[in-house]
């Protein structure tokens, strides 16, 4: 009879030594894959833009133009010079927008009528903001090619 109550505490225990153990070795694998994921997510450019503004104010900083890494638009790089350092930090030009005053935001007017002679439509933007110490124009007009379909009024049937 002792042995039999001597077996079942070891069994017990022996249990409990398994579930301990398990619980550790999860934890070990868990605490790892999670510091890894986070280190994933976190965007290298904010890091080096907040690493440049701490050591110099906006006012110090001189910004470059941001050059698209392929064709016209999309993610790029653009340098941030401040006393005798110069970092490069990310940008981005959207891909529907001017390249030449891409660091100048403006509100823009409707779109004008269709100049026949060249094909093109026209509008201005007066400034709103500006961003990067850019120079900016206080308004710029803008143009794009007419559109090839003359657009029917509700009014308009097809005659036969």
């Amino acid at each position: 009879m002792e042995t039999s109550k001597t077996l079942q505490l070891t069994h017990i225990t022996m249990r409990s030594l398994f579930s301990v153990t398990t619980l550790l070795l999860l934890l070990a694998l868990t605490l790892p894959a999670e510091a890894n994921r986070r280190a994933k997510n976190h965007k290298g450019g904010k890091h080096e833009k907040s690493r440049l503004a701490s050591e110099c104010s906006s006012a110090e900083t001189q910004y470059g133009k941001c050059v698209p890494e392929h064709g016209d638009c999309g993610d790029g790089l653009r340098e941030a010079t401040c006393k005798d350092r110069t970092d490069k930090i990310h940008c981005k030009i959207p891909c529907n927008w001017k390249k030449d005053i891409s660091d100048c935001k403006y509100k823009f007017g409707p779109w004008g009528s269709c100049d026949g002679d060249t094909n093109t439509k026209s509008r201005s933007g007066t400034l709103k903001r500006v961003l990067f110490n850019a120079e900016c124009q206080p308004t710029v007009s803008v143009s794009k090619p007419c559109s090839p379909k003359m657009k029917k009024t509700r009014g308009d049937k097809k005659s036969t």
